[in-house]
């Protein structure tokens, strides 16, 4: 049975198209109950974030996947299939399921090139499903060797690495002038959303203390709830600046709210010349006066800097996604020479049975009972051994047969060769288990 996947993702649909079909945690059992309901869906594999939703199963009617998958969000949760959705969807079989997966394990499939969350959401998908008894042998295999791709590319590359967000180009440079922002204070000036984000990757390097400034005191005391920080007025801001290791500034102000000279005279005042400042003026119009990167002590950062900082980065995971790539492809063709190797079992296990009853049927004709229990062992463990070393070669013939795009002819002609009947097909449901 065929390896199938059927998904959107962000790269073929906006943000509104995939907040239609985004599962929830508590939703993902009930997805897997409708897809396995289908007698044709021997295992399945959901993958649901806020940039895909992606079903991978091993199926008989692998060409009705879609309309399954579809069906779920008709049915279910009552989101019919528009043009916008029938457009996005994208459908991938065999090693191109298996690509597809292993690249997003790693990241190179993500909206930002190498983010590391994926992979976190991939083994807790794994977990939804193997416990849902959703996977089997198959898809089991395929998500083990998902994740070990993933921390196999994030051990042996950078691709991971370096910031490429402002938050994170804000959090890099924080490292090189402080190493770490444990006891130190964090001011933010503004309480947009660039300025939430950049706190939240600052305030994870372990800031004693947050102060939020605003004109807007409600917004202020919302931010600094969500991080045990004070509210400072706007207006108050002059005389509370010096307690400041960090400062990030984001407001609309038409213009500067951190000028030079009063920059100057502060530290001055304080004692606290030379000691580091770190200015990130996320603004545009900018907040904070140019003139106060020359004062002792004091670093200046603006959006052109960080964006710098972003695109150097970038290139840097770009020249490691290569190397990821190089990773992957070899995993794709070693899972691949697993997976299609399986392909000969039914008829391994065919022929076996049938040697066996052939065996079987000779040692009645040899009439074993007139010889000992020691001789009866004998004489079995003597047919039992020369049936296995005739079937040796066939068998690893029949593997290698595997490994090749036209299977379906070369096990025709071994069945014919071997005189083995078509067997009807298993019921695949007997053959998914929690491994």
């Amino acid at each position: 049975m065929p390896l199938v996947l059927v998904g959107v993702n962000h790269r073929q649909a906006e943000l509104a198209l995939r907040e239609k079909i985004s599962l929830q945690e508590n939703e993902i059992p009930l997805a897997l109950r409708y897809f396995l309901e289908d007698k044709g869906i021997a295992e399945c594999f959901l993958l649901s974030t806020c940039n895909r939703t992606e079903l991978y199963a091993i199926c008989a009617g692998n060409d009705e996947l879609p309309a399954r998958f579809l069906g779920f969000f008709h049915d279910v949760k009552k989101h019919p299939p528009d043009s916008a959705l029938l457009q996005a969807l994208y459908v991938r079989r065999e090693e191109e399921a298996v690509r597809h997966l292993f690249a997003v394990s790693c990241g190179l499939d993500s909206m930002v090139l190498g983010e590391t969350q994926i992979l976190g959401q991939v083994k807790e998908a794994y977990h939804s499903c193997q416990a849902a008894g959703a996977t089997g042998a198959y898809l089991h295999s395929l998500c083990q060797k998902a994740l070990a791709t993933g921390k196999k590319v994030h051990t042996l590359t950078a691709l991971g690495q370096h910031a490429v967000s402002f938050g994170y180009a804000a959090a890099a440079v924080a490292r090189l002038i402080f190493s770490s922002l444990q006891n130190h204070t964090l001011m933010v000036i503004g309480t947009g959303e660039m300025a939430k984000l950049t706190l939240q990757n600052l305030f994870a390097m372990g800031v004693q203390e947050v102060i939020v400034v605003s004109r807007h005191r409600e917004r202020a005391a919302t931010l600094a709830g969500r991080f045990q920080g004070k509210v400072l007025r706007l207006g108050r801001l002059a005389g509370e600046l010096a307690k400041a290791d960090v400062v990030i500034c984001a407001t609309q102000a038409p213009h500067y709210v951190i000028t030079a000279e009063r920059l100057r005279q502060q530290r001055q005042r304080g004692k606290q010349e030379g000691k580091p400042l770190l200015l990130i003026d996320l603004a545009v119009p900018r907040n904070v006066d140019p003139a106060v990167a020359s004062l002792e002590g004091v670093y200046l950062y603006n959006l052109d800097d960080l964006q710098s900082i972003i695109n150097e980065n970038l290139k840097v995971r770009e020249n490691e996604a290569l190397k990821a790539q190089d990773i992957v492809e070899t995993q794709v063709r070693e899972f691949l020479c697993w997976y299609r190797r399986q392909r000969a079992i039914p008829i391994i296990a065919g022929l076996r049975r049938k040697t066996e009853q052939i065996r079987q049927a000779k040692l009645a004709q040899f009439n074993t009972a007139a010889l000992s229990a020691r001789e009866q062992q004998l004489a079995d463990k003597l047919t039992r051994s020369l049936v296995n070393t005739l079937l040796n070669e066939p068998i690893m013939a029949l593997k290698d047969l595997c490994l090749q795009d036209d299977y379906a002819t070369a096990e025709k002609y071994a069945r014919q060769i071997f005189g083995l009947e078509p067997q009807d097909t298993e019921d695949p449901k007997e053959n998914r288990s929690n491994e």
